[in-house]
């Protein structure tokens, strides 16, 4: 069995957190009044024997064949009784099945938090990774006085383009330069009035006619941060409607803002569960991805599609889309199918490429061609694929092999107008790819402006610029 490795992890908390849920998955039968979050003189500690304990705890059956992460938050009370509050499962079997509370929470005494010579209630969290009945443990320690914005430049895991190669130069917005709140971004689109918006990790902006307008936990029913009522929850996705209603995944809940009110959709008032992507089809349909099915909301109403009613292979959602011909593509983690007038396919054709990486995004461009995003991790078969209207697949190829399969597409798009694919991918930066030519342009912070290795969502403004976000700033073309 592998050691328990400690691993310091620069999250930015402040010290004092009260009743709150880090994570996703929640369990009742775990409460206190008062806790804070990895605090104390002396931290609390786990016994010796935890990860034997949980060997014996798991079921033999599922230990042998899980694969994966599990974090979890566990509350330590002063006489050092643990219990288990919260999760994010990231295995192939899910929590319910293996029965976290029972697992976790059968576990000998652990040393409680001490401040100022007295035990306190305390919070801490553990990253378990399995490979079958060998698992590890690792603890994510908390960086209280490190709270400056978080950035992320890095070195490329590829190497870019020649300089003289690149046809783009960037303008780049940061904190410094302009009124962005927050370098840190993951989401930016373009509204039916020409206006950008952008989602941080503190805040939203709107860009109208140059001027910018700032959204936030105090002018807005958005949620602060648990840790830090001054700092507004992250925005992870963001889409427009037809409407022009934004839609945002801020946190764990979604946010409509129809230019005058907000509104805020969550497990309470809708089907949604930790929502993962948004998507609004040509109906004007909003959809959102998770790893309980996908919720649909037209409006009016909402409707799920999962396991037990569409047979789905996997619950755990990697994108959605429909096409022209109402035909709702969705991408899981164990394959792929597409519903047609109510009748589930699977699509496990040996020959088409859908059936050996899952849909992540998908795009239908005005001949009625359909390009898809397909990924799996560590595996030759990721990569960007176009279906044209005849049934024939192209694949998308890059002379680098390790360009799809071992980096992820944050997200791509396809400019009609100019004969160009843009390409996002973590870990390198930029890609753009010219359609005539077949030549790529490689976009990292060696050799551009590109301000981060990981650059994420991506639009196009109507007077051509192209707009994206990353973990350093936004940047468009000139």
């Amino acid at each position: 069995m592998r050691k328990i490795l400690l691993v310091a992890l620069a999250i930015f908390f402040s010290g004092a957190m009260h009743s709150q849920n880090l994570y996703p998955e929640k369990y009742d039968g775990c409460h206190l009044s008062n806790f804070c979050v990895d605090c104390g003189d002396t931290k609390a500690n786990p016994p010796k024997s935890l990860l034997d304990e949980l060997k014996e705890n798991f079921d033999k059956k599922k230990l042998s064949e899980l694969k994966g992460t599990i974090e979890v938050q566990f509350l330590i009370d002063e006489n050092g009784k643990s219990c288990l509050l919260s999760s994010i499962n990231k295995t192939n079997i899910s929590s319910k099945k293996l029965n976290l509370p029972k697992v976790f929470n059968n576990v000998s005494v652990w040393t409680p938090a001490i401040s100022k010579n007295k035990p306190q209630n305390s919070s801490v969290c553990f990253i378990f990774e399995f490979e079958g009945e060998d698992f590890s443990m690792r603890r994510r320690i908390f960086d209280f006085k490190n709270q400056k914005n978080m950035k992320s430049i890095g070195t490329p895991a590829i190497k870019g383009s020649d300089k003289n190669e690149l046809s783009k130069n960037w303008i780049v917005f940061t904190q410094q330069n302009s009124e962005l709140p927050w370098d840190m971004t993951r989401a930016v689109a373009n509204d039916l009035d020409n206006n950008i918006w952008i989602g941080t990790d503190n805040g939203i902006v709107k860009i109208q006619n140059n001027k910018w307008h700032h959204f936030n936990s105090k002018n807005t029913i958005i949620s602060p941060t648990p840790y830090d009522k001054n700092k507004t929850q992250s925005v992870r996705d963001m889409e427009v409607d037809k409407n022009n209603n934004k839609w945002f995944l801020i946190g764990w809940d979604a946010y409509k803002y129809d230019n005058e009110n907000w509104t805020k959709y969550d497990s309470i008032n809708s089907p949604i569960s930790w929502a993962r992507q948004l998507f609004v089809d040509h109906s004007n349909n909003v959809w959102f991805t998770s790893w309980k099915g996908v919720a649909k909301f037209d409006g009016k109403s909402w409707t799920k599609i999962d396991k037990q009613n569409s047979n789905l292979p996997s619950d755990k959602i990697s994108g959605v889309y429909v096409d022209r011909k109402d035909k709702i593509w969705i991408g899981t983690l164990e394959g792929n199918v597409v519903i047609e007038n109510g009748s589930t396919k699977l699509l496990d054709e040996k020959n088409s490429p859908l059936s050996k990486a899952f849909i992540s995004k998908m795009y239908e461009d005005k001949k009625g061609n359909l390009w898809f995003y397909l990924e799996k991790e560590k595996s030759s078969d990721a990569g960007i694929y176009k279906l044209d209207v005849f049934g024939k697949w192209t694949r998308i190829s890059h002379s680098d092999s390790k360009m799809f399969s071992e980096n992820t597409v944050n997200d791509f798009y396809l400019d009609e107008d100019n004969d160009s694919l843009w390409l996002t991918i973590n870990a390198v930066g930029v890609l753009k790819y010219d359609l005539n030519t077949k030549k790529w342009e490689v976009y990292t912070n060696e050799n551009s402006n590109l301000p981060s290795i990981h650059a994420t969502r991506i639009t196009k403004d109507k007077d051509g610029a192209v707009w994206i976000a990353t973990y350093a700033g936004v940047i468009k073309t000139e």
